[in-house]
């Protein structure tokens, strides 16, 4: 059976959605319903009341309040039990809203350290810091798109803070697959994402289809699409951040042919550069 892979909901502000878990209708059969699966997005928690059980990459994970937790695009993960008295805030965003420097510790995450204790220091800045989200995604306000994107960054700082000042760095993988994924991804930069697969695996010392199986095996993703993802990834952060027009970014991520370069991004997203652009200014 194929795990069903969800895209965010059509109700996110600037790639930005986030909902009070109190007003999901988690329950046991809904909880059920959701079952296995992966986002292409990333997903943050912040739990303020009760507790909950998630199972990921096979891993099951139990967290209490008050705690965060991150679950990592197309990591195959599924709720097990969320107690009748959990209360907190539910968050996905859209991985080019990730800051580079971000993603790199959310990467290097083990499953254990996704998810994880918040001590009374951080509570308060951390919940100010989550509600002012909510109520600014909530209001019909002018600038929404930029007061939530500004106020979410501040957040995901916040989040890098306490998973560097709490967590090891990976030591322990599951397995050689995953450690030849994480290995990969980390050669992965704006030089490096149109060479071609036998490039990393030359890189990591192993054949190209042995790559492309363990690559697969991880995230149930090609080498060739994680490589296209981290283009995409740079082409929307311009589009959604700049003023550069499309020949021109086009240009600044490796493309003499810009006609390609909006082929190749619509033919990924599902929209032309100009599309994606419009969509998030007002």
């Amino acid at each position: 059976m194929k795990i069903p892979v969800y895209n965010q909901s059509s109700e996110a502000v600037g790639g930005i959605y986030i909902a009070e878990l109190s007003l999901l209708g988690v329950d046991s059969e809904s909880i059920n319903k959701l079952g296995t699966h992966r986002d292409d997005f990333y997903i943050l928690f912040v739990l303020t009341k009760g507790k909950m059980i998630m199972e990921c990459d096979m891993i099951e994970v139990k967290a209490s309040a008050l705690s965060i937790a991150i679950v990592k695009p197309f990591q195959i993960h599924a709720p097990k039990m969320v107690s009748p008295d959990a209360a907190g805030y539910y968050i996905s965003v859209a991985p080019f809203l990730i800051p580079n420097d971000c993603a790199a510790v959310f990467e290097n995450l083990k499953i254990t350290d996704q998810f994880n204790k918040i001590d009374k220091l951080e509570k308060k800045d951390l919940l100010q810091n989550v509600t002012l989200l909510h109520s600014s995604f909530e209001k019909a306000i002018s600038n929404k798109t930029a007061i939530v994107n500004g106020v979410f960054s501040a957040l995901v700082y916040r989040f890098v803070n306490i998973y560097s000042a709490s967590s090891t760095s990976v030591s322990e993988l599951k397995n050689q697959s995953m450690l030849i994924y994480s290995n990969f991804k980390q050669l992965i930069s704006d030089a490096t994402f149109l060479e071609s697969p036998s490039f990393f695996a030359e890189k990591l010392n192993i054949t190209t289809s042995h790559l492309n199986y363990c690559v697969n095996a991880s995230t149930g993703k090609s080498v060739t699409y994680w490589l296209q993802n981290a283009m995409i990834l740079e082409a929307q952060r311009f589009l959604y951040y700049t003023e550069y027009d499309v020949k021109e970014i086009a240009f600044m991520l490796g493309y003499e042919d810009h006609t390609y370069f909006s082929r190749l991004f619509k033919k990924i997203t599902g929209e032309t550069p100009l599309a994606f652009r419009l969509k998030f200014r007002e």
